[in-house]
């Protein structure tokens, strides 16, 4: 069922239900109201025939004007009066219900008793007059007054109904502009607009749909350039791959096959200088190795080895073992709380990578003799507002160093771009500041995901 019906249907059995009970209540009240006005006209109609039966005495024939006094009294509305004598049997009239009344309303009122008059005139006894009460001409008024009070009351409930249906249908008429948004905001389309209008309730639904349309808009527009800065990202990595891999592995393994060709040659002309031969072989163990170190930086970039069986700690300790050997000239210092709560692994690969690029950024920008490393779990009070909702845990990964800094208004490198929204995909927020003594510091707040 729709709105408009459910508020019509509710509209109409209220207006039903009052009406029926204002009907009943005067139903109720009939027989009262029926007891009391008689019992008023039996009163007053007994004072105005002894008033008249006064009139009469030391007037001449008495009886005459009786008879006329008593056939005007038989048009009187509410009373029965009629004379008894030796003559007339002492029988009430039946009694018609006037109007369209029905008799079991006339029944509800309680009649009041006969009363007799006894017509003494000029010392001559004319009989009795009797007073019976007529209950169906006030049952027939107060059926009219129902009768009446149900045709207004249903016509005013209809009219009521036919407003409230044309008001209800009027203010529900900006539902439909919110339905044909939506649908406009499922296909795609995010430029739609509804029209603010309508009762307050209704306007503020479209003013946030509105809302919702902008922001809608953004996030596909954002989405869309997050897809393209890490293709483009991966692009710039499989290019510095595949540099260090020509510039870097090339030569050594050009080297590696002219030294395994030369030997050769020697061997097969029967050359036996041993010192030369142990020489090109010290030289080939060097080059392999020099491979080798070049190898675990090239996995390192690409997935840290051992992160998963030895832990965040062991792991990024290897990782500044193989930096410190090509960076020898920087002092690099790693601290780690031992109480760091539970992580999963895309936590510990998310402050992996991030160390991993405040360090090189350090090594290539920043001409630092000291980069100092801490992780550690924050504190509520010092994370960003947006961490500070009662989550998981927070982890505040530092990477400072004493460079020189970086300009403002300069842009962030791809490789911090990348970091800003790997940290910003894991539900947390990462800050790059230059202190105004010199140097570098790289502020994340990762939420410490707990593994399952």
């Amino acid at each position: 069922m729709s709105i408009r019906f459910r508020l019509n249907a509710l509209i109409v059995a209220l207006s039903s239900l009052g009406l029926l009970m204002l009907l009943l209540a005067m139903v109720v009240s009939a027989g009262p109201r029926i007891h009391a006005e008689n019992d008023s006209i039996m009163r007053l109609a007994k004072e105005f025939v002894e008033t008249t039966l006064d009139s009469l005495q030391g007037t001449t024939d008495p009886g005459a004007r009786l008879e006329v006094l008593l056939a005007g009294l038989k048009e009187l509305r509410h009373v029965h009066i009629y004379r008894v004598n030796d003559h007339t049997p002492h029988v009430v009239p039946d009694e018609p219900v006037g109007g369209d009344a029905p008799a079991w309303l006339a029944r509800l009122g309680r009649p009041s008793p006969s009363v007799e008059v006894p017509v003494v005139v000029n010392g001559h006894d004319f009989g009795t007059l009797v007073l019976a009460p007529r209950l169906s001409d006030e049952a027939a008024e107060i059926w009219d007054s129902i009768v009446s009070f149900s045709l207004g009351g249903a016509a005013i409930a209809v009219a009521a109904v036919l407003l409230m249906s044309i008001m209800i249908a009027y203010l529900l008429r900006p539902i439909k502009s919110i339905g044909d948004a939506l649908m406009v905001l499922e296909a795609g389309r995010y430029d739609v607009v509804v029209p603010e209008k309508g009762p307050p309730e209704i306007s503020d639904i479209c003013r946030k749909l509105n809302r919702l349309a902008v922001t809608l808009e953004h996030t596909i527009a954002e989405n869309r350039r997050l897809a393209q800065r890490i293709i483009f990202v991966q692009d710039e990595e499989r290019k510095d791959l595949a540099r260090e891999l020509h510039d870097e592995l090339g030569p050594y393994l050009f080297a590696i096959r002219a030294a395994v060709s030369a030997h050769k040659g020697e061997l097969q002309r029967g050359v036996s200088d041993r010192e030369k031969l142990l020489l090109t072989c010290d030289t080939l163990v060097e080059r392999i190795e020099t491979i080798q170190r070049m190898n675990r930086g090239v996995l390192q970039k690409l997935r840290p080895m051992g992160l998963e069986q030895y832990g965040l700690k062991a792991t990024l300790t290897s990782l500044l073992s193989i930096l410190r050997e090509s960076h020898a000239e920087v002092e690099i210092n790693l601290a780690v709380d031992d109480t760091l709560p539970p992580r999963d692994e895309t936590s510990n690969l998310t402050i992996y990578r991030l160390v991993q690029e405040g360090l090189t950024n350090a090594f290539r920008h920043s001409d630092a003799t000291i980069v100092d490393v801490t992780i550690g779990a924050a504190l509520m009070a010092e994370a960003p507002p947006a961490l500070q909702s009662g989550g998981p845990a927070v982890i505040h990964v530092i990477v400072a160093d004493n460079g020189r800094g970086f300009p403002d208004g300069v842009k962030p490198s791809y490789g911090i771009a990348g970091m800003s929204e790997r940290v910003w995909a894991t539900g947390g927020e990462m800050r790059l500041t230059s202190r105004p003594g010199g140097g570098v510091t790289l502020d994340a707040w990762i939420p410490a995901n707990a593994a399952t």
